[in-house]
């Protein structure tokens, strides 16, 4: 595969995960009562609980966003400036 491909579709991942993680975090910030209540019988815990876990998976989430995305992109794209 060619970089310049290569490079293209680490971009278009890069914003497709952005917009997920923006979403998750729209939905953290306006409907965690909601989601709460609608998975409850599932999750067996309190609503504290429940906002923790989220905000742990939307940070781990963000981290390997970063890991294998972002930073791959950026390489690339400082490796073809360089070139």
């Amino acid at each position: 595969m060619a970089l310049g491909k290569l490079k293209t579709f680490l971009w278009q991942c890069t914003k497709l995960n952005f917009f997920v993680l923006l979403l998750f975090s729209l939905i953290l910030l306006f409907f965690t009562d909601q989601v709460f209540a609608l998975h409850e019988h599932f999750y067996g815990g309190t609503l504290v609980a429940f906002k923790r876990d989220l905000y742990l998976v939307m940070g781990v989430y963000k981290l390997l966003w970063i890991f294998f995305n972002a930073i791959p992109y950026w390489v690339l794209r400082s490796m073809e400036k360089a070139a």
